[in-house]
């Protein structure tokens, strides 16, 4: 259906959806802004201008209330913005955000429950519609502890990534990046040895190292605990320990850094989610035969595994008016059209098959082999665990990395702290 069609058949029968979801108003929120259904994102540069042109175009069509997007920082801003709304019983319409964080807002009874919107017969999605979606972008906006609801719907989605400086990897004598672990530390200490430069630019985070874990073929989570002792964390954090003592990578300061690094020929290496080649790509323009990105090294190539991240939509409890103008909103964005037009002008990647099969994208992929590569690892891209508490859990892996490259903690004490500081982080907030 286009998106002038879509959007007039959203507006008609309004008074049929406006029970859908649990009931606007149900919990006594009120709306930021009582004219226009407010949507909370951190977009920046080029893709806050795009969706602001989506937001434009939605507007322009709908016979509703109009959406009104409002960058309100990086996402730990939005979720602290979020949480003191809460307190304050005032919420916006539509807030990105991720599963850990979601959880949140559920317990605080603040978020919609999508399923009746979803099947709604005249607004919701056919059955058709919900085949062409990526299973796993669904999937991470179900929560079991829930009733298996859907509090959430997919809005950017990206996978972790290998980024290499292909100058770097001549000078030091390598034909390709590495497919394995081994092959990665192997080609740390060689860029190194070679070079006299850092091999890779680490930023501590927690997506990275559960990725990490993935591709060593271990598991995160499981039966409410967490994995941080098993094997597979065992190894990659003496992976991190190895490459620390050694000297062939170094921890970043912050920001994007490591980014900055890989760009200026300073690393050989970084890991970072997809979304990151779009800017990467803007810097090399002009030496686009210096860089590349494949799917991070794995222990078995063969069974590959890598983190799905990525944003979702959560829409509040507000009135039924905003519930309906943000749902609309939901579907138009999530269309094939659209979802065509995000992968094109951002480095996300599609979140429907209809959208990876449009001309214009697979026409980008010809042009740009590297934008295909990231599509490639979809399928075998994992979401990270929703349990309540993960977001403290996140904050205990991290702290646990920089401990190992700091020397200050080896490998299996990181493991066993983790392990026993996320479970009660986790039993906790249970």
């Amino acid at each position: 259906m286009r998106n002038g069609a879509l959007l007039a058949a959203l507006a008609i029968g309004a008074a049929a959806i406006a029970g859908c979801g649990g009931g606007g108003g149900a919990s006594g929120y009120r709306p930021v802004n009582p004219d226009a259904a407010v949507f909370w994102d951190r977009q920046t540069t080029e893709t806050a201008a795009l969706l602001q042109d989506i937001v434009t175009a939605f507007n322009a069509q709908y016979d509703g209330m109009p959406i009104r997007v409002e960058r309100a920082g990086g996402y730990e801003d939005i979720h602290r913005k979020v949480l003191a709304s809460l307190r304050a019983g005032v919420v916006p319409a539509l807030a990105v955000g991720y599963p850990n964080t979601t959880m949140e807002y559920v317990r605080a009874d603040a978020v919609v429950a999508l399923d009746e919107f979803i099947h709604d017969p005249a607004h919701g999605f056919t059955e058709a519609d919900l085949a062409d979606f990526y299973p796993a972008t669904l999937e991470m906006n179900r929560y079991p502890q829930f009733g298996g609801r859907m509090y959430s719907f997919p809005f950017a989605k990206s996978v972790l990534m290998l980024y290499f400086n292909r100058a770097i990897l001549r000078a030091a004598g390598i034909e390709a990046p590495p497919a394995t672990w081994d092959e990665f530390l192997a080609q740390c200490r060689q860029v190194k040895e070679k070079t006299g430069k850092y091999a890779y630019a680490i930023d501590v985070d927690c997506s990275t190292f559960n990725g990490m874990m993935l591709s060593m073929g271990g598991e995160v989570y499981a039966d409410g605990q967490t994995l941080y002792d098993s094997p597979a964390a065992v190894r990659a954090f003496r992976l991190y320990q190895t490459l620390a003592r050694e000297g062939v990578a170094y921890q970043i300061a912050g920001g994007y850094d490591d980014d900055i690094a890989l760009t200026q020929g300073a690393v050989a290496f970084t890991m970072r989610s997809s979304a990151a080649s779009s800017g990467i790509a803007d810097v090399m323009k002009d030496r686009m035969d210096e860089w590349g990105m494949a799917r991070i090294p794995q222990d078995d190539p063969a069974r590959p595994a890598t983190v799905l991240y990525g944003p979702n939509f959560v829409l509040f409890k507000t009135t039924p008016e905003q519930q309906r103008a943000a749902w609309a909103f939901i579907k138009y964005f999530t269309s094939v059209e659209n979802s065509a037009r995000w992968t094109l002008d951002t480095g996300y990647l599609p979140v429907r098959k209809a959208a990876a099969a449009h001309p214009e994208v697979q026409r980008l992929w010809a042009e740009k082999p590297y934008r295909k590569v990231t599509f490639e690892c979809l399928p075998f891209a994992r979401p990270e665990p929703n349990a309540p508490g993960w977001h403290e859990v996140r904050d205990l892996v991290e702290r646990a990395l920089a401990d190992v490259i700091a020397g200050r903690l080896d490998a299996e004490a990181a493991a066993a702290r983790l392990k026993r500081d996320a479970d009660t982080a986790l039993q906790e907030r249970k």
